[in-house]
């Protein structure tokens, strides 16, 4: 017979969407549906410099660039989150950049898969305090494209062209690029940006490029402009996702309402 629990957590799982999230075949055409990104292939959690040995042992290696001022990268914790903080915003000396990154192809494993999309997602603070010039830098590129994302506190830039957003100060944000090419080009990517699951613009690519590489962090020297607390970074490159679905408010209820008849009924059976 089966288990009352896991008849409760199957029940739990279709309705929050993750039964069918699962990573379907790459599409060159759009989306291949809804990912929840503690499933992707490839996680980074701000409780330790990206630097830290430990990170090896998951796949990936990020590298932090040189000859720039160490004071401006920390951990913190806020609220119990653990995060890193790139703190450029009070610091103008002329290499006050500090980001991490991967680079190369299929020798690491940031091998950008635009023909069969890309995902990366990050949860994060943007402080308010920068100069406006720039934001906090995400930036994806194969070899022939680039994907460059800035994030401020109150807007998001992705090909020269910004879309703003309510505070992204105020408390901890989740955003999410994905990328894919209806016409199976490099040149043809098209990234779709999400804030806290909400889709907010369609981006095309860059033409600005230096060969694969993933980075973030500030990715410009000379100016005080980043100042952002980030959680955690996630990507995958095995094919472009929305965000996971959120069950709505009624529908979280029924499930929990269902589970505790479910509980009731075991236990009565049980007499």
């Amino acid at each position: 017979m089966r288990n009352w629990k896991s008849t409760v957590l199957a029940a739990v799982v279709a309705g929050t969407g993750l039964a069918g999230s699962a990573m379907a075949a790459p599409s060159l055409t759009g989306l291949d549906g809804s990912l929840d990104s503690s499933l992707f292939t490839y996680k980074y959690e701000g409780d330790a410099l990206p630097t830290d040995p430990s990170y090896s042992s998951l796949g990936f290696v990020l590298t932090a660039s040189g000859g720039i001022d160490t004071s401006t990268i920390g951990l913190g914790t806020n609220s119990g989150v653990d995060y890193l903080r790139i703190d450029t915003d009070t610091n103008s000396t002329a290499n006050d950049a500090y980001w991490y990154g991967i680079t190369g192809g299929t020798s690491t494993s940031w091998d950008p898969n635009y023909v069969g999309g890309f995902t990366a997602e990050f949860r994060a603070i943007v402080r308010a305090a920068n100069s406006g010039t720039y934001g906090a830098a995400f930036r994806f590129e194969d070899p022939n494209s680039s994907g460059l994302f800035q994030f401020w506190n109150n807007k998001v830039s992705g090909d020269l062209s910004s879309v703003s957003t309510t505070d992204n100060s105020d408390t901890w944000h989740t955003f999410r690029i994905a990328s894919y090419t209806p016409d199976g080009s490099s040149a043809g990517q098209i990234y779709k940006v999400w804030r806290d699951g909400v889709e907010i613009g369609t981006f095309a690519q860059n033409t600005d490029y230096s060969g694969p590489l993933l980075a973030f962090g500030d990715y410009v020297s000379g100016a005080p402009e980043v100042n952002i607390d980030i959680d955690y970074l996630r990507w995958t490159t095995e094919g472009a996702y929305s965000p996971a679905p959120v069950p709505e408010p009624s529908t979280a209820m029924g499930l929990l309402l269902a589970g505790s008849g479910l509980m009731l009924r075991r236990r009565k059976e049980s007499r």
